[in-house]
């Protein structure tokens, strides 16, 4: 089967799924950053408050600079951490790691919609956009890709096991299915966060003047 007509055929079968993390990333997001700006407009304090941590993090964290190969692998690891990082493996747990999923597909969507606000508020609207957008509108479905390849696992798993407890056969080709479209998602919002990392490192600057 040729690549594409196996990822149109992994998208048809998750696309409820795909649509439902989409919504409530979205609308998670989108609350966020509305409440977020609500908030700093009317209070020109916690915006120096904020300004003056986000500096002295510099003294004890140390990023490195634009157009370098060590930028964009901290970027890229920390992007694919749900899948590598050991200290959040745990999340591939059947029903366990779901709820560890569900957070951090808040804590993704709260933390974007924050920060586009708290820059465009000190910086000025174009600038979020040429900070956001050129590798946002890549980076963000990549998140959803993974929310839904784990997602998927998670369904897949969970079902499995529920009928092993039950004393049901397991539908193998069911769950051969469920982890087939875990894989390719996997992979692919994986490419995706590549992409999205070296347009952050070596592209964004130029738009943000760096």
């Amino acid at each position: 089967m040729a690549t594409a007509d196996m990822l149109k055929l992994t998208f048809r079968r998750n696309r409820l799924l795909i649509t439902a993390i989409s919504a409530a990333f979205f609308s998670i997001m989108i609350i966020t950053g509305v409440v977020t700006y609500l908030v700093l407009i009317t209070s020109s304090g916690l915006v120096k408050g904020l300004q003056a941590w986000l500096g002295s993090t510099t003294d004890y964290v140390t990023i490195p600079p634009p157009y370098t190969g060590g930028l964009y692998w901290l970027i890229f690891l920390n992007n694919i951490g749900h899948f590598w990082n050991p200290a959040r493996l745990w999340v591939w747990i059947p029903l366990v790691g779901a709820f560890e999923l569900g957070y951090e597909l808040i804590f993704n969507a709260v933390l974007i919609g924050a920060v586009a606000s708290f820059v465009g508020i000190t910086r000025g609207p174009l600038y979020t956009i040429a900070g956001l957008l050129p590798h946002g509108i890549i980076e963000i479905p990549a998140f959803i890709l993974e929310f839904t390849a784990l997602a998927r696992w998670h369904v897949s798993t969970t079902r499995a096991l529920h009928a092993k407890l039950s004393g049901r056969p397991v539908d193998r080709p069911l769950l051969r299915e469920g982890i087939k479209d875990t894989v390719i998602l996997s992979l692919l919002c994986v490419v995706l966060f590549a992409i999205a990392a070296y347009i952050e490192t070596f592209i964004t600057p130029h738009f943000i003047g760096r």
